[in-house]
């Protein structure tokens, strides 16, 4: 047998680390829908794949009927009409499984620490931040495509990959402009660091910019391009909004939150970051205590900060962080065990959302 088979058949204990958040993830988005903001998204996903098309006008307020309306997250909505289509408000659920174990897939890559437990460490403290905010709607989609950003940059891969990235959020949700804030403190902390000009950083967000040209090749033009401009005109109806006050620490949600916010402040005091990192985290780490909403996105940003202050130093020298050889057949055989296990419980959280009720409407409406 080859070693890369082995390989393959043997997963390794980082792996299985990630799998079982992952796992987390999938199980945390495998929960009934009650949402109402959600709820308008897939019924104008509905109409949209029954062959009424994107609606330009308001179709559903009593009071403002006929106005103009820019469907900010058609894209998502269209999937959730098909997933309707196809299997039903269950098959919605399913997908929002899928989104949720996406995303937590790409913040542990973001935190990759060098060995599977310091690894688990910074994802865990990154997911923890922002878990208890995540909601079945578009949002997810934002974030995964803000993660998405971020692995581009961090991991250095080629800047035309932003193109397909920004033009998938712009059509997705209104976080789009968070993207170029995050390449702007960047930026700006890499200057701090270096006393000059940060090439590499200024080239990737004139690559976003570019993708944010091309995104107005779509039904909305534009438009979409535009909307996040409405929340300076909307500020007086966004206070009475929950997710865009400040986190409320005192709710099990936010304590939560306060909990790995707290977590992931003890561990970055203790290392010397750099500019680069300091001014990212800082920026948004006060976004979200401005407003719940930028919670999630705060915790992708630490994801990679995280990271590297668990990183051991050989590392950063470009070393492996062991040098030990293949483990025994012993652990070999749990680790397969173990994978077994995650699939398993893979298996029976999709399985449940086609069992159990996806809609929860006893609370409906809710702040």
């Amino acid at each position: 047998m080859s070693s890369l088979t082995r390989r393959f058949r043997a997963p390794r204990l980082e792996s299985l680390f990630v799998a079982a958040l992952v796992l987390f993830g999938f199980r945390l988005g495998a929960r009934a829908i009650a949402d109402n903001s959600m709820f308008t998204h897939m019924r104008t996903g509905i109409d949209i794949v029954a062959g009424e098309g994107i609606p330009r006008v308001d179709p559903y307020s009593a009071t403002a009927a006929g106005e103009r309306w820019v469907v900010q997250s058609w894209l998502p909505e269209w999937t959730y009409g098909w997933a309707h289509r196809l299997g039903g408000f269950e098959l919605v659920v399913l997908q929002q499984a899928v989104v949720c174990a996406v995303l937590v897939f790409l913040i542990l890559r973001l935190a990759r620490a060098g060995s599977p437990l310091r690894t688990t460490a910074a994802g865990v403290v990154a997911v923890g931040i922002g878990a208890p905010f995540w909601a079945p709607r578009p949002l997810l989609f934002g974030l995964v495509f803000m993660a998405l950003l971020v692995a581009v940059v961090e991991r250095r891969r080629s800047p035309w990959l932003l193109i397909p990235v920004v033009w998938f959020w712009v059509q997705s949700h209104g976080s789009f402009p968070l993207g170029l804030a995050w390449l702007g403190a960047r930026a700006v902390g890499e200057w701090l660091d270096w006393r000059s000009r940060p090439h590499d950083t200024l080239r990737y967000m004139t690559w976003f910019v570019a993708g944010l040209g091309v995104s107005v090749l779509s039904p909305l033009g534009a438009r979409l391009l535009l909307f996040p401009l409405t929340i300076g005109e909307k500020r007086e109806a966004f206070k009475s909004i929950v997710e865009w006050q400040s986190p409320d620490f005192q709710s099990p949600a936010g304590r939560f939150s306060l909990v790995f916010l707290a977590l992931a402040l003890v561990l970055l005091v203790r290392f010397r970051l750099s500019w680069r990192d300091v001014v990212p985290t800082v920026a948004f780490a006060a976004a979200g205590l401005v407003a719940l909403r930028n919670l999630p996105v705060a915790s992708i940003v630490l994801a990679p900060v995280l990271g590297r202050a668990l990183r051991r130093s050989e590392d950063f020298a470009g070393r492996p962080a062991s040098t030990a050889g293949p483990p025994p057949a012993t652990n070999l055989r749990l680790n397969r065990a173990l994978l077994a296990t995650i699939v398993a419980a893979f298996v029976i959280f999709g399985a449940s959302a086609f069992t159990t009720p996806p809609l929860r409407l006893h609370s409906y409406p809710v702040r």
